[in-house]
């Protein structure tokens, strides 16, 4: 399939160039590719790596600092040499490090070094949309997603969903269904394990939404809103959502996931929510 393409400036149309290389956007094709191109992306026992698209991160954990660190940079090394061999162009600047620990350090961590520049250690990382923090309490990731909700909400709220919006309670309850909480609960089955006083935040604006929907007076409880629109509380919606992925995956027949490991050090639980809230059974109705 032969591509071409033309340049217009203004009123002006440039000639047809012919490209020779790379696929057609959106192209079925452009995965299988991707596959077969970084098949042989530097690999290490000690190092885990993760891919989705053109984000990749590499993860190595120990009991010490200095060894994560020297297991690290050694992998960063041997990136180098692959993005060499293949001519793939590294931006070092969106290029972040985070160490994930308890405490503080007595000392500064030694810098990691990658294409001759110093990576600093930063507090946080945005991957995928998650942002993690060093402590991993995800504080900041869930005043992400809120500030992300009340944005959406204020487009919406005025007009659809609003006290003075003259759709049926029923719509409003399926707007919100359907726009809302996929907001609030954006990869839950990884941050659903927070503190409570981070998960009750998230509560707090459900709360806030439905009474504006319902247009109730104050002296009404949230949970009698919650029970008569027949929803869920965030921190049950979280559990469901959790449940049903991570049971998901041990019954997944992908070869790719069966290599992965998500039982626990005595490989007794099928997954490492096993021995959680989690796993308890689902509520009646």
């Amino acid at each position: 399939m032969e591509m071409t393409f033309k340049v217009k400036l203004n009123s002006t149309l440039s000639e047809t160039g012919h490209i020779k290389a790379g696929t057609p956007e959106e192209s079925i094709l452009i995965p299988i590719f991707y596959t077969v191109y970084s098949a042989d992306f530097s690999m290490n026992d000690h190092i885990t790596n993760c891919f989705f698209a053109d984000d990749t991160a590499i993860l190595a954990q120990g009991s010490t600092t200095k060894f994560v660190i020297r297991t690290l940079q050694r992998g960063l090394i041997e990136i180098e040499e692959w993005c060499t061999l293949w001519r793939v162009a590294i931006n070092t600047d969106k290029t972040r490090s985070v160490m994930f620990r308890k405490g503080h350090p007595k000392n500064n961590l030694q810098s990691l070094t990658f294409f001759e520049e110093d990576l600093s250690w930063d507090k946080e990382i945005k991957y995928l949309g998650l942002i993690l923090d060093s402590k991993l309490t995800f504080r900041n990731h869930i005043k992400y997603n809120t500030d992300k909700f009340w944005a959406k909400v204020r487009v919406i709220i005025r007009h659809l969903i609003g006290r003075k919006s003259p759709l049926f309670l029923n719509n409003k309850v399926l707007l919100f269904k359907q726009i809302l909480p996929p907001i609030l609960t954006y990869v839950s089955q990884i941050w659903g394990l927070a503190v409570k006083s981070h998960l009750k935040k998230v509560q707090i604006i459900q709360n806030k939404i439905l009474r504006i929907m319902t247009n109730s007076p104050w002296y009404i409880r949230n949970d009698v809103i919650h029970k008569d629109l027949k929803l869920e509380s965030t921190e049950n919606h979280i559990q469901v959502l959790s449940r049903k992925f991570f049971q998901q995956i041990t019954r997944n027949n992908n070869p790719i996931l069966e290599q992965l490991n998500f039982t626990n050090n005595n490989f007794i639980y099928p997954f490492s929510y096993a021995t959680t809230k989690f796993t308890l059974e689902l509520k009646p109705p």
